[in-house]
């Protein structure tokens, strides 16, 4: 038997950041609910056996499962530090992990491998395009078992010494009971770095006091651009804008949109690891895997309607559910679907997010789906349903009776109400109604499944009610072509908050990544925007990788500042090209005809469009890859979408290369696509400033919002907002100026101590030091 390949699994594994001394132990919940179980309870959480490292000698000393488990330890978050294994790819075709006697038995040893890391944050590259703001950290080639410290180095900082630290790793050594190869990645503490100019205090008791960069973490040269960066000055914005912390500290809308950087970096970062296995005959096998350090779960007891795995899903099985998929297959996999709904609504105050005057304060001052539409198409606010017939409970049992539906075999009612992707501007009231309700998307709009999601329980809902069967099931045993299994793989003593099903997916613009970067380079040559189809960079050599059709003019190296506006794919298989818009009419209700609806446009949106979100919109372009297909851009450079026309035609055409999503034949996102750092680099910065800027209505599972919730003597709910200082039972509004709620500065100084957990949506008690932490499970 002869090792052909390497593989390291999982290929994505997220780091959560905290700075308490020992990392977090394994637990884990059931992704399969039994029928005889509460299919919408809270899902029990459950530690499990965990792997203790030896920190002088770097092996592993033994493995326990904890009695309780506890989040945090004097009141410092204990971060998730989860580890890699390498397997080999055998002649059999099959995956085995690589252990020391599979070595041996090709003459090999661990001296043999050797590991290096790459990770990078490029939040304030983004902002400024300036590369000597890229912070970047890279090991050497190493075979030891010593801990490395990932030093992130930038040009733009005060000296060559200076680094943001970005947590460590190590080549876990390899004993008699743990004789697998694997590395760990223990994230950094969550640091805040900045320039080296201290904040000055105005002597105004009004302004909120400014967070004080420590002298050892103010390592920005403040004569660079990021410091004192005016928002108005970022030609290629990220959306939303101004994602950064900023003076004065408060959101920029509240401030006529006056953005100036305070200059604060973060130790977030994601990157590369690469596994080098030098053979005996001088060759050499590699393997690559991602890794990103991410803020805390914060709800580790519930998952998001769409995650990082829904969206991977559909990359490697296609936007359709094959049609000789098993129906009870399909069937647990559309349950699953609407339970995790369920688990993200119960976390959200619908009458805050519906669009409703809440306790004496305006709707329009408060942050929820209605005021970002309100204010995109400079129409007043509307509210989503009746303002008096929405609560939480209420909506809740919608969710309920969706999901008893589809469970019990009764007509599919509710398929008319899922949103389809490219129905995401729709703002009539039906359109705003459709589930899911009241949550942004990756394109800033109403938030839709993917397209295998909704194919899923359209097929369940027309199917024959079938015998349970367990979700996992679908995925089937790990073999080097079964990428989906690689993806969801469960590597020993990880708890289940790296893996990517606890990742919200194509959101806006999400908390652990920013998945709609990967999408911007699915073209050879040219570069989109993250959540847009603006052109914004064109490789030079462009000329010879896209090539034009017909008799336009323009050249390919000139297409910067154009727009895609279509793609259009090759016949198959007897079936018709398919034509794919990259943006949908945003439409309103007609004032004289409430079933009506008009085209809403603006100043700033004269053709009234918005883009689709790349996740979706290309998800049909994939199966393409390595082959040409016909993108059609905007024919003049155009800062705003335009309605594509035949007569007169406005577009030009070239035939473009779709490059494949993943790295070779693994389940790793391919390196072209998105670099070290790219797959962060839209988020905040720093980090605790996307759980202010989010507000309410994202993502429940890593950043909930309504939490402590019961039932009221009027039979509606009361509870507290999750970033209420004191906990009341009387729910506060965001409006980014009520000082009962967690501030920007407040979160900088201390946000370890201040965010709590949620387990059975509830806050997870912390004792004071030296008791006993955390939730029995």
């Amino acid at each position: 038997m002869t090792i052909k390949q390497l593989r390291i699994l999982p290929p994505f594994a997220i780091g959560r950041l905290g700075s308490a001394h020992e990392p977090m132990d394994n637990y884990s919940f059931d992704l399969d609910i039994e029928p005889d179980e509460a299919p919408l309870g809270y899902r029990p959480i459950k530690p499990q056996p965990t792997l203790i490292v030896d920190e002088k000698s770097g092996e592993i000393a033994g493995e326990r499962t904890p009695p309780t488990l506890e989040f945090k330890r004097d009141g410092k978050i204990r971060p998730v530090a989860p580890f890699l294994e390498v397997y080999a790819v055998t002649d059999a075709d099959a995956l085995e992990p690589l252990t020391v006697e599979l070595l041996q038995k090709h003459g090999l040893t661990t001296e043999d491998i050797s590991w290096q890391i790459t990770v990078s944050n490029r939040k304030v590259e983004r902002r400024t395009e300036d590369k000597r703001d890229r912070v970047e950290a890279q090991t050497e080639w190493f075979s030891d078992h010593h801990s490395h410290t990932l030093k992130g180095k930038c040009r733009n900082f005060i000296s060559r010494d200076a680094f943001i630290d970005f947590g460590r790793v190590r080549f876990i050594k390899p004993n008699h009971h743990f004789p697998e190869i694997r590395l760990r990645f223990t994230p950094a503490a969550g640091l805040i770095y900045g320039p080296d100019q201290p904040a000055v205090d105005d002597g105004d008791p009004a302004t909120p006091e400014v967070y004080p960069i420590p002298e050892a973490q103010a390592i920005y040269n403040h004569k660079k651009s990021w410091f004192g960066l005016s928002s108005r000055d970022v030609e290629n914005e990220t959306v939303p804008p101004s994602l950064f912390a900023i003076e004065p500290p408060a959101p920029s809308w509240l401030y006529n949109n006056r953005a100036i950087s305070r200059g604060y970096l973060d130790d977030a970062c994601d990157g590369f690891v690469e596994v080098q296995l030098k053979l005996k005959s001088g060759g050499k096998l590699t393997a690559k895997a991602r890794i990103c350090a991410a803020p805390p779960a914060m709800a580790p007891d519930s998952l998001f309607v769409r995650t990082l795995v829904d969206d991977l899903e559909q990359v490697i099985d296609g936007p359709d559910v094959a049609a000789d998929e098993p129906v009870e297959v399909t069937h647990a996999r559309a349950q699953d679907i609407l339970r995790r709904a369920y688990e993200t609504v119960r976390f959200m105050n619908v009458a805050v997010m519906n669009g409703n005057d809440f306790k004496g304060r305006a709707a329009l001052s408060l942050d929820s789906m209605p005021e970002e539409e309100a204010a995109g198409t400079q129409r007043a606010i509307r509210p989503v349903m009746a303002a008096g017939s929405v609560d939480t409970f209420t909506i809740m049992a919608l969710h309920q009776q969706a999901y008893a539906a589809l469970r019990g075999g009764a007509a599919p009612w509710f398929l008319r109400l899922l949103r389809r992707p490219d129905e995401a501007a729709d703002y009539t009231d039906r359109g705003r109604r459709k589930m899911p309700a009241l949550m942004c998307g990756a394109d800033n709009n109403y938030l839709a499944l993917t397209w295998r999601q909704i194919d899923t329980i359209r097929k369940a809902a027309l199917a024959p009610l079938p015998a349970p069967v367990a979700t996992q099931s679908a995925k089937g045993g790990l073999t080097p072509k079964n990428l989906s299994a690689q993806i969801s793989y469960e590597a020993r003593g990880n708890p289940i908050s790296s893996r990517p099903i606890t990742s919200v997916a194509n959101c806006c613009p999400g908390l652990e990544v920013d998945f709609r970067a990967v999408w911007r380079r699915m073209f050879r040559g040219i570069e989109l925007r993250e959540y847009d189809n603006l052109v914004i960079e064109v490789d030079k050599d462009c000329d010879t990788t896209v090539h034009r059709l017909g008799d336009s003019k323009l050249k390919p190296s000139a297409l910067k500042k154009h727009r895609l506006l279509r793609v259009v794919l090759p016949a198959r298989d007897g079936e018709e090209k398919t034509s794919l818009m990259m943006m949908t009419p945003i439409w309103g209700p007609a004032s004289s005809d409430p079933e009506g609806k008009v085209r809403l446009t603006t100043s700033k949106n004269p053709d009234g469009l918005a883009p689709l979100e790349w996740s979706n919109a290309l998800a049909r372009v994939l199966p393409h890859k390595g082959l040409r297909v016909r993108c059609d851009f905007s024919a003049e450079v155009s800062e705003n979408q335009i309605d594509l026309q035949e007569s007169p035609k406005n577009y030009v055409s070239f035939s473009c290369e779709v490059r494949p999503f993943f790295q070779d034949d693994t389940a790793v996102i391919s390196n072209v696509l998105a670099e070290p750092g790219e797959l962060t680099q839209g988020l905040c910065s720093p980090w605790q400033n996307d759980f202010r800027e989010c507000s309410c209505y994202y993502w429940a599972s890593a950043r909930p919002d309504y939490v402590n919730v019961d039932l009221g003597a009027n039979g509606l709910s009361t509870g507290d907002n999750w970033m209420q200082k004191k906990r009341s039972g009387s729910y506060v509004a965001d409006d980014y100026a009520d000082t009962r709620l967690m501030m920007y500065d407040d979160l900088f100084a201390d946000w370890e101590g201040l965010l709590k957990f949620q387990i059975g949506g509830r806050d997870v008690p912390e004792p004071s030091s030296g008791e006993d932490t955390g939730k029995k499970a």
